[in-house]
């Protein structure tokens, strides 16, 4: 039994870290499309989001409608 749980607990384990490393690369990737699309410097901070340059600032992608 202390074998299967084991198991179970690293295969879980695997899967939420799998998990939070495409959730990074989608993020990023969005990120970096955004950029693209508007022809801003863009980038990704971990634990923050994205962020736009704009006037020499780093924004958040979010709150841009309330600077524009």
């Amino acid at each position: 039994m202390n074998r299967h749980l084991r198991r179970v607990l690293v295969l879980s384990a695997g899967l939420f870290v799998a998990g939070l490393l495409i959730n990074s690369l989608v993020n990023r990737a969005t990120c970096s499309y955004y950029g693209y699309q508007t022809d801003r410097e863009t980038k990704y901070a971990a634990f923050v989001g994205c962020m736009a340059k704009v006037s020499g600032n780093w924004v958040l992608r979010s709150e841009l409608r309330a600077i524009q």
